[in-house]
């Protein structure tokens, strides 16, 4: 019977929410005999408790303090031993502060100074896994070796290598399927993160030429977008905001590769062990969110002085021109799809 209580605390979007499952993974592996609870945004921790990740959700509306309240209410009927708070925010450090644990571990800054046990460095240059796992390396020495083995900066290299074993997703193998399945993802939080509609739409045309079905995915705010691209783009089949997050995970186990924005479907991808190809715009593989794969490849405009222009990007372009994404080429996109599918 669990007794005592993990909590982690991470209220970022799905793409942070699912990078978190290795980390998530291996607290289990370390409180085997211990129940684990998370804190998330609110519709996003079904897929959780659907894939045995974990094996409590409370959510939180973030910008509702009576919902906050209420999962305080939720959190102090269990017995917490650790918490460990992924989340940077200043709104969950104080959520932090309000709870009794054993022990509480978080990111350095003056506030987590005060309200953490123990503090560890959030190291900008490693990959949002890695970063993740520093809270680890206070209660688990396996984590602490492999955390201090190496600089893991390399691993934001374009040329993706190879994810470390031990920080992996641990994904069982995807069914098989054939070979000329794709689905494609062509919307984001952040309107600047999208590659153009007229890209996907030429794409869409090359890859149906070319002998692949194609399927649009997404949630409800992408099925317009899908709608519009599949109306000019003949042959493509729109899926998007007719499933949840769980039966779109569930989903991508049957196609051979995903095509995606900087957005949660990479990631989401990737947790499946299917390959991915991202198209990067307004973020950069040295901000640490790189398709957590190693059958993986990225397409993104190198010649551009100001990129990154933000950690998450922007509704509209600061300086007016989205070149980051405007002049990304189909033909490169289409290419570099084929070659993931063909390795």
């Amino acid at each position: 019977m669990l007794t005592k209580s993990n909590l982690v605390i991470q209220t970022a979007f799905l793409g942070d929410l699912i990078l978190s499952i290795p980390n998530l993974k291996r607290i289990k592996e370390i409180f085997p005999q211990d129940k684990l609870i998370i804190v998330c945004k609110q519709g996003l921790g079904e897929f959780l408790i659907a894939e045995k990740i974990v094996d409590a959700v409370i959510e939180v509306e973030k910008s509702n303090r009576e919902s906050y309240k209420l999962a305080l209410e939720e959190v102090k009927k269990n017995d917490i031993k650790n918490i460990f708070c992924l989340h940077r925010s200043l709104r969950s450090m104080i959520f932090v502060s309000k709870i009794k644990a054993e022990k509480k571990i978080g990111f350095s800054s003056f506030l987590g100074y005060w309200i953490f046990d123990e503090t560890v460095a959030y190291v900008k240059e490693y990959p949002e896994v890695i970063r993740q796992f520093g809270l680890l390396q206070v209660v688990d020495k396996k984590t602490y070796q492999e955390i201090n083995s190496k600089d893991y900066s390399y691993l934001n290299d374009s040329s993706l290598p190879k994810v470390p074993d031990f920080f992996s997703f641990s994904k069982k193998n995807p069914s098989q399927v054939s070979q000329n399945k794709i689905a494609i993802f062509p919307g984001s939080v952040w309107a600047t993160k999208k590659w153009t509609t007229s890209g996907y739409t030429q794409l869409c045309q090359l890859l149906i030429k070319d002998g692949f079905e194609v399927d649009l995915m997404g949630g409800p705010p992408e099925k317009s977008l899908c709608v519009e691209i599949a109306e000019m783009a003949k042959g493509v089949k729109v899926r998007a905001g007719s499933l949840s997050i769980a039966e779109t995970i569930a989903a991508l186990s049957g196609y051979s590769l995903v095509i995606s924005n900087d957005s949660a479907s990479t990631h989401m991808a990737a947790y499946d062990n299917i390959p991915v190809l991202t198209i990067f715009g307004p973020t950069t593989l040295n901000q640490g969110f790189r398709p957590w794969i190693d059958k993986a490849a990225v397409v993104q405009n190198n010649n551009l002085k100001c990129r990154p222009c933000g950690a998450h990007g922007h509704n509209k372009c600061p300086l007016e021109h989205h070149n980051c994404m405007k002049d990304i080429d189909v033909i490169e996109v289409f290419k570099a799809a084929k070659r993931i599918i063909t390795s």
